[in-house]
């Protein structure tokens, strides 16, 4: 399997995991996971993407008109986690709570994504 894809599912596993780790811990309502803080829209853009990156040849990388699709999808889940992260850090901020791992993890897991597809675009990786 090429590296990038490999990058690719690697990232997608970890966002897929972010959604259940905790998002704000308020101290009424106790904790607020990914799932119930809306940032499973996130998954939206990351299933087209993870399709694309299962399916042909594994041993290459993205034919260059999927790897640009790929990549428009790559980075619509990254505006959309950075906006989540940032929603989790203002909500915490309103009701004396705090963020927890789950916002950061699933902004590193879509640019690891990112990374991963733009490794795709280049011929010269093996």
């Amino acid at each position: 399997m090429h590296l990038s894809r490999i990058v690719v599912l690697a990232g997608s596993g970890l966002a897929g995991a972010a959604l259940f780790l905790t998002q704000v811990r308020f101290p009424v309502l106790g904790s607020v996971n990914g799932i119930d803080g809306d940032a499973w829209p996130v998954l939206i853009p990351l299933v087209p993407l993870l399709l694309l990156t299962l399916v042909g040849d594994r041993a290459e990388s993205y034919r260059p008109a999927l790897g640009m699709v790929s990549l428009a999808l790559a980075c619509a889940a990254v505006v959309f986690a950075a906006v989540k992260t940032a929603d989790a850090v203002l909500a915490a901020r309103a009701a004396d709570g705090t963020v927890g791992a789950g916002p950061w993890v699933l902004l590193v897991a879509t640019v690891a994504m990112v990374t991963g597809t733009v490794l795709g675009l280049s011929r010269r990786l093996r």
